[in-house]
């Protein structure tokens, strides 16, 4: 087996894990991953999501952010044609938007 495959069964063990509902296996495997190949896009998303669903939104908007910043160097590269990373970079700006307005909801809320 490759590198490559070596990789993919890795993304797809810790998606797996994350449609299974198992948040926290699916942080460790995403997390594991990202040890091996650090700028992982489909990894730091799979990691965001899985943060998100555990509760632990201020390090989704971390993996988000991440994600954003990986994305930004993509669209230089796909210059102008918009592609794969231009959708994704929409969608994790909806991320982005939606954990920062829960925070703030929950620290405006806990201020009262």
């Amino acid at each position: 087996m490759n590198e490559r495959q070596d990789i993919d069964i890795k993304i797809g063990e810790a998606w797996k894990a994350h449609y299974d509902g198992q948040q926290q296996v699916a942080i460790e495997r995403f997390e594991e991953l990202l040890q091996e190949v650090p700028e992982h896009i489909d990894a730091h998303w799979g990691l965001g999501l899985s943060y998100r669903n555990a509760g632990d939104k201020a390090r989704a908007l971390e993996a988000f952010r991440r994600v954003k910043e990986l994305i930004a160097a993509q669209l230089e590269l796909e210059a102008g044609e918009p592609g794969r990373y231009f959708m994704l970079n929409r969608m994790a700006t909806q991320q982005i938007d939606q954990i920062e307005a829960f925070l703030r909801q929950n620290s405006d809320t806990r201020s009262e």
